[in-house]
């Protein structure tokens, strides 16, 4: 019973901080653009739109795969990756899913509520091609997500200790939120839709649903950064030693 009480009450606090967070967000950008109008050619609804997307992803990745990804590096430190390769199954899929986090479905409803106030807002009609080709670059951006996670989780496999790494990720992704007018220049948009796939989290697909099919070319990028992630694992397994040496 006292374990079930400290579950729900982390996960409350947890949900607390992350409403927080968003609303802290919310804020920040809204007095923002009291006063501009617009930077770079986004708008406050557009704004909505872009940080919606980006808790319906991270919401949506928190659900499904974070939890199971970081099996990985806490499988190295405690030595039960050993007896999760012993499985056979594929590696790379028992660590990406079993668990669920229900934590990161309240997150992307959220997400998902705030995509539909920013159209609202915006007064915008999406057609079908627009709306399909949203939903296709959420998907690519969980998955982009996912195998940058994974990548990060598998150096464990040589620093065992990755804390500070994923740490900085994290923060990375934390400005997903930002319009890519930020990011000055062609070199480093694509930086950070590449190498540090910031970009993913919110701006390309916000800007399938404002119009930009173009954004289609990329849907490729995620199957090849999962496809790299395989990849990455599977090398690092062939160097790693076991808990028992």
């Amino acid at each position: 019973m006292r374990g079930w009480r400290s579950y729900r009450a982390s996960f409350w606090l947890g949900v607390t901080g992350d409403v927080t967070w968003l609303l802290f967000s919310m804020v920040f950008f809204d007095g923002i653009y009291t006063r501009v109008g617009e930077v770079g050619g986004w708008r406050w609804p557009d704004v909505l739109l872009l940080i919606g997307t980006a808790q319906l992803i991270e919401g949506v990745y928190s659900m499904l795969f974070a939890r199971n990804v970081k099996q990985l590096s806490s499988g190295v430190r405690s030595g039960s990756l050993d007896r999760l390769l012993l499985y056979p199954a594929d590696p790379q899929l028992l660590l990406t899913v079993g668990r669920v986090d229900l934590r990161g479905l309240l997150t992307a409803v959220l997400g998902l509520t705030i995509v539909f106030y920013g159209l609202r807002v915006g007064e915008w009609r999406p057609d079908a091609l627009q709306a399909v080709l949203y939903v296709l670059m959420v998907v690519g951006g969980v998955l982009v997500r996912l195998a940058s996670a994974f990548l990060i989780e598998t150096l464990s496999l040589v620093f065992v200790d990755i804390g500070v790494i994923r740490a900085l990720q994290d923060e990375f992704f934390g400005y997903a939120a930002y319009p890519q007018s930020v990011y000055p220049g062609l070199a480093w948009k694509l930086v950070f839709t590449i190498f540090i796939p910031v970009l993913w989290m919110a701006n390309l697909p916000v800007s399938a649903l404002r119009g930009g099919a173009g954004v289609a070319a990329w849907l490729l990028f995620p199957v090849l950064l999962i496809l790299i992630s395989r990849l990455a694992l599977s090398f690092a397994l062939r160097g790693y030693q076991s808990a028992g040496g």
